[in-house]
C-alpha cells in the first residue's frame, strides 16, 4: 500500500512539473518578445531574430510559425499589438496608421494573429499594403485606415476574432544595425474614439 501511494505520488508529481513547464513555455512564447529587442515607439523588432545568434524563444516562435526570417543585412521585422494608449489591437475597433516609415527601399504591413500566423484572406480585401501601392502626404507621411469595414483611401482591411497585430517589414534599411539612425522613427497607431462595434468605446 505504501508502495503504491510512493508510486501515484511521484506520478502526479511529474504530471504537475511536465504541465507546468508546458504551460510556462507556452505563455513564453505567445508573450514573451526575446531578447535583444529593438523598440521604437510602440513596435518591436528582434535584430538577431534571423541569426544565428538569436536566442531560444526566437528560434521556437518562427519555427512554430514556418517563418523564413530575414538577416539583419536585408531587412528588419518590426511587430505592433497595442495602440497608442497601451491597449490590446481589438478587430471590432478602427485605427489609424499615422507618421513616416524610416528610410529603407522597400516596405510592407499586414496583419497576423498573436503567433505570427497572417490573418485569413478574404477575397478582394487589401489585407496587405507595400511603400509603392499607398497615396503619401506632402510631408512623405502616410495615413492608413486600419479596420475590418471598408474605408476611404488606404485601408489595411482586418479579418480577425481576437486580438491581432501589425507587421511591418523594412528592407534594405540600416536600421537595427551598427550604422543605425539617431532617434528613428515608427509610425504610430491611434484607436479612433466610438468605432467599436460592442466592447470598448
Amino acid at each position: 500500500m505504501t508502495c503504491l501511494r510512493t508510486i501515484l505520488l511521484a506520478g502526479l508529481t511529474c504530471l504537475i512539473v511536465l504541465t507546468g513547464g508546458t504551460v510556462s513555455a507556452l505563455y513564453a512564447l505567445n508573450n514573451f518578445d526575446g531578447f535583444n529587442q529593438l523598440t521604437i515607439g510602440q513596435w518591436h523588432a528582434s535584430p538577431s531574430y534571423g541569426s544565428a545568434e538569436a536566442d531560444p524563444y526566437a528560434r521556437a516562435q518562427r519555427s512554430r510559425a514556418a517563418l523564413l526570417p530575414l538577416g539583419s543585412a536585408e531587412g528588419q521585422r518590426f511587430v505592433l499589438r497595442h495602440d497608442a494608449t497601451g491597449t490590446k489591437l481589438d478587430p471590432r475597433c478602427d485605427y489609424i496608421l499615422q507618421g513616416k516609415a524610416p528610410a529603407s527601399r522597400f516596405w510592407t504591413l499586414y496583419g497576423s494573429d498573436l503567433q505570427d500566423r497572417p490573418l485569413a484572406p478574404k477575397d478582394g480585401l487589401p489585407q496587405e499594403l507595400h511603400s509603392q501601392m499607398i497615396w503619401y502626404q506632402n510631408d512623405s507621411g502616410f495615413l492608413i485606415n486600419v479596420s475590418a469595414s471598408a474605408q476611404p483611401a488606404n485601408w489595411l482591411a482586418i479579418n480577425a476574432a481576437g486580438p491581432y497585430q501589425l507587421v511591418m517589414t523594412l528592407y534594405d534599411t540600416d536600421l537595427g544595425t551598427s550604422i543605425g539612425f539617431e532617434n528613428p522613427q515608427m509610425p504610430e497607431v491611434h484607436f479612433i474614439k466610438g468605432s467599436c462595434k460592442g466592447g470598448r468605446q
